[in-house]
């Protein structure tokens, strides 16, 4: 089964601080009742759960289905990029599915660590409007004719036991290069991490931040989402601030000659490593801020979006795919 590139139009929204903070996120973590966790599941059982979940989530107004296993690598290895799945669904397994709304800001994830994970993504920082989202789905599973796992004690029941209680992480997708190139990001992570936040690379855990992209999270536990906003506000106020008096010292002209190096790069190499193709991404979307180029940032942003992901080792054909795809976008987008 084929499918069209991955609509996540959500991206076109203009959206507060979103020359930092590329996208927020607010996941929820359900499993049904009377069904083992994933890992535990037999097949039979991980068909059953699939059916119930496909067949609300499409009433819900989730119409975009898809069966993963069904997928070419190629084409899984896209949703990987579009953080519609995890690297941990690249492998070809049966029964998991994703499903989207028409602009991909809503997708639940069928049988991956849980029965269900339904995440929820804006542009740019907009906390109420997560928040509001959240509230609307958290109603919707309720009145599904479904019966979630619950517990009196603990909450709704994971299978991780670090997402018991609400379920509820709360994420965002921010670009720091400039307090990278600064050096200044390690500590910044730390102050995070003393916070309670995760912070991991674009691509979940063991990924690195490289070129300054980096994933934030913050676990709900029992704290409704109003809290886990509430205790981030301020940390996150000042790293924005923090990120953009970085840039504003950043050298242009040897910004400028990187991006000539890269430009020759992607026009000549047959190939090219994810490693470069962020670094081409970091950099074209820095040049478009410090020239308050939105149009051009959000563009770097979708592309970001489109990058294919493989598990390693990757594939023969991964390179030279991801350097045709690269050079076609961006030259047709830009005069070189």
């Amino acid at each position: 089964m084929s499918v069209a590139p991955v609509s996540v139009s959500w991206l076109d929204a203009s959206g507060p601080d979103r020359d930092v903070v590329i996208s927020g996120r607010v996941r929820l973590a359900r499993n049904l009742a009377h069904y083992p966790f994933p890992h535990r599941t037999s097949e039979a059982q991980l068909e059953s759960v699939a059916r119930e979940l496909t067949s609300a989530l499409r009433e819900a107004g989730l119409v975009r289905a898809m069966e993963l296993s069904r997928l070419c690598l190629q084409e899984r290895a896209r949703l990987v990029g579009a953080r519609v799945i995890s690297p941990a669904l690249l492998t070809e397994l049966p029964h998991r599915w994703a499903l989207l709304n028409d602009t991909g800001s809503v997708v639940a994830v069928i049988n991956e660590e849980d029965h269900l994970r339904l995440q929820i993504t804006c542009a740019g920082w907009q906390p109420q409007a997560l928040s509001e989202s959240l509230l609307s789905w958290e109603q919707a599973l309720a009145r599904m004719p479904l019966l979630w796992a619950r517990s009196p004690k603990w909450g709704y029941l994971t299978a991780s036991p670090i997402n018991l209680g609400s379920g509820v992480r709360l994420g965002l997708l921010a670009h720091l290069m400039g307090l990278q190139r600064a050096r200044q990001i390690t500590r910044w992570l730390e102050a995070l991490q003393a916070l309670g936040c995760h912070t991991r690379g674009l691509y979940g855990e063991g990924s690195l931040a490289f070129e300054g992209y980096v994933q934030i999270s913050l676990l709900g536990k029992d704290a409704p989402l109003d809290e886990l906003l509430a205790r981030l506000r301020g940390t996150l106020r000042t790293l924005i601030d923090a990120e953009r008096e970085a840039r504003a010292h950043l050298q242009r002209d040897a910004l400028e000659e990187e991006w000539r190096e890269l430009q020759a790069t992607l026009r000549y190499s047959e190939s090219l490593s994810l490693g470069t193709t962020l670094r081409a991404l970091a950099v074209y979307r820095m040049r478009a801020m410090l020239d308050y180029q939105d149009a051009q940032r959000d563009f770097a942003d979708r592309l970001l979006f489109e990058a294919a992901v493989y598990p390693p080792p990757e594939p023969e054909h991964a390179a030279k795919e991801r350097a045709d795809w690269l050079r076609a976008r961006l030259w047709t987008h830009e005069a070189p």
